[in-house]
């Protein structure tokens, strides 16, 4: 994450460019100290309800406090790897 903040915080990049990075959650707070305010931080994942004690889950809460202004849902490896169907990637999405 260090090297890909470098290198953006230093490129010149058009200002109509957005630019979200993705990152496991254990990073994003990491990520957003390293990058300012107009890169976006998303997670990769969320549980589906907004917050909550689901021991091992990270919830839409946390992932606000922890600095994620995104997060990525429904990606082909959570549908094909954990079987994700389109009912449960709406309940997160709903919550997100």
């Amino acid at each position: 994450i260090a090297g890909i903040a470098k290198t953006l915080t230093s490129a010149t990049l058009d200002e109509n460019t957005e630019i979200v990075l993705g990152c496991p959650f254990v990073f994003i707070s990491y990520a957003r100290e390293l990058f300012p305010g107009k890169f976006s931080i998303a997670a990769q994942n969320c549980y589906k309800v907004p917050n909550g004690a689901f021991t091992g889950e990270v919830s839409p809460a946390m992932l606000k406090d922890v600095g994620a202004d995104w997060v990525i849902l429904g990606h082909s490896e959570r549908r094909h790897v954990f079987n994700e169907p389109d009912d449960l990637i709406a309940d997160k999405a709903a919550h997100a």
